[in-house]
């Protein structure tokens, strides 16, 4: 009798290590840092080529910086450090009409606003989910 009924504790091992490793995958990209770190690369390059193709992109990419963030203030920090990206691929994109660009104040103001404005409107999604 007692070899055909399972032992109920060498059961529990098993259900709580799979409850562990099963963890979804969102909440272990917000608090694994090395999870973390690779899924702000692919956000960031994303997030770039969407910018590169229309300013919606810097939205997108703020507001899938935020997903991953494990709080708002670091979500609204992280679309703040997404739009420097952008600001700083964009200056190198343009290569030695850097100065001529630059002398173009209210267009530049602009330029700086919008790169660091709407990624933070996108993070702002972190409050949400």
């Amino acid at each position: 009798m007692t070899a055909e009924s399972p032992d109920p504790g060498s059961a529990k091992p098993a259900e709580t290590e799979s409850a562990t490793s099963g963890r979804a995958p969102l909440e272990r990209v917000r608090t694994e840092p090395r999870a973390h770190a690779a899924a702000l690369l692919v956000i960031v390059i994303v997030g770039l080529a969407a910018a590169w193709l229309h300013w919606l992109g810097l939205v997108l990419g703020g507001a899938l910086v935020g997903v991953v963030s494990r709080s708002l203030p670091r979500a609204v920090l992280g679309g703040v450090g997404f739009g420097v990206v952008v600001l700083v691929v964009f200056v190198a994109s343009l290569g030695p009409a850097v100065g001529p660009a630059l002398e173009m104040t209210p267009v530049s103001y602009l330029v700086v606003a919008t790169a660091l404005g709407l990624p933070v409107l996108g993070s702002l999604v972190r409050g949400v989910v």
